[in-house]
């Protein structure tokens, strides 16, 4: 399917709804299904290496089949088109596939359950996988290389009783990804327990547990960290994470990561944006800090504009990435 399809696709659906559309808002198609999608652009200069690359494209469709009972489809082609400026070299992948298919059963405050691929929910980052609604572009690499960013299985949820502000998220999986194509770890195994702690509109910290074991086998635990503040004006975020990786019977060894971000809102619309991230695997020897900073520019909220230049301890790793994305 080509993107002028979706495009076209999109427009009729929305045509034929009698309310007026709001961009963000997707099209309310019938009483239990509303239909929506986002696009991503990027622009990378690396060394004298310059691509552009339409990264994601995305279709979503959710809706309330009753109060307790509702659901969320999302399929995305990731790297639909790409050109690179510099030899010429244009690549596309058109193919969609399955990012997020659940169903979530809401029974109270206490206790619900989400069944089927979804996010796993760890942290802040991991939990916010569209770029449009992320004040950065790239990826952190605590978020991407220390645990599986999808499970498909089942995350028990809610708010702790006799903990005010608690929430939990007890979650599992124990087979097959439902689609392999955009998993960061493939595993058939993965349990964990997420706690997050509200202690005002502007504070949060939470935790979490986990255990994995890969395909090849290599098994991991992990112990993680995290912790913001959110007012008006100022932003921080701070995750880290702790992983011990079985590789064999007799290898065994340890990763840490982890990163500091901060945002300053100049105005509503616009801001400015630094990170620091620290990466150490003292199995293969791979070390890399990372200095951000960046720009992120938001006329209305489902459309944003960003750029940022990053420094790495690496020789050759130093890039500048803008991005241009659009939430339907």
């Amino acid at each position: 399917m080509t993107i002028q399809k979706i495009v076209l696709s999109f427009v009729l659906i929305a045509s034929m709804h009698a309310d007026p559309y709001t961009l963000g808002h997707g099209v309310q198609v019938g009483s239990a299904l509303n239909i929506g999608g986002y696009f991503a652009t990027e622009f990378e200069k690396k060394g004298d290496n310059k691509t552009f690359t339409l990264d994601d494209v995305a279709i979503m469709a959710y809706g309330d089949i009753n109060p307790m009972f509702s659901y969320m489809a999302e399929f995305e082609a990731v790297g639909f088109y790409q050109k690179n400026f510099t030899n010429g070299d244009e690549s596309s992948h058109r193919q969609f596939h399955a990012e997020r298919v659940y169903g979530d059963l809401w029974l109270n405050d206490a206790y619900n359950i989400r069944f089927g691929k979804q996010i796993t929910p760890i942290g802040y980052w991991n939990k916010e996988p569209i770029n449009v609604l992320r004040d950065m572009t790239s990826n952190p690499l605590y978020s991407t290389l220390l645990f599986p960013k999808f499970i498909t299985g089942i995350d028990i949820n809610g708010y702790i009783p006799s903990i005010e502000g608690m929430k939990y998220h007890l979650f599992g999986q124990k087979n097959r990804d439902l689609d392999d194509e955009y998993i960061n770890i493939r595993n058939t195994h993965f349990f964990g327990l997420a706690l997050e702690q509200e202690i005002s509109n502007d504070y949060s910290y939470g935790g979490s547990i986990g255990d994995y074991i890969t395909l090849t086998s290599q098994r991991t635990r992990f112990l993680q960290a995290n912790g913001k503040y959110d007012n008006s004006k100022w932003q921080v975020l701070s995750e880290v994470i702790l992983a011990k990786s079985d590789y064999n019977a007799r290898d065994s060894d340890y990763t840490f990561s982890g990163y500091v971000q901060g945002m300053y809102r100049y105005t509503s619309e616009y801001g400015l944006l630094g990170r620091y991230e620290h990466f150490n695997d003292h199995h293969s020897g791979s070390e890399d800090n990372i200095g951000i900073v960046g720009f992120s520019y938001r006329p209305i909220y489902p459309v944003s504009f960003k750029g940022e230049y990053q420094i790495h301890s690496r020789n050759d790793e130093n890039r500048a990435l803008f991005s241009f994305s659009v939430l339907f």
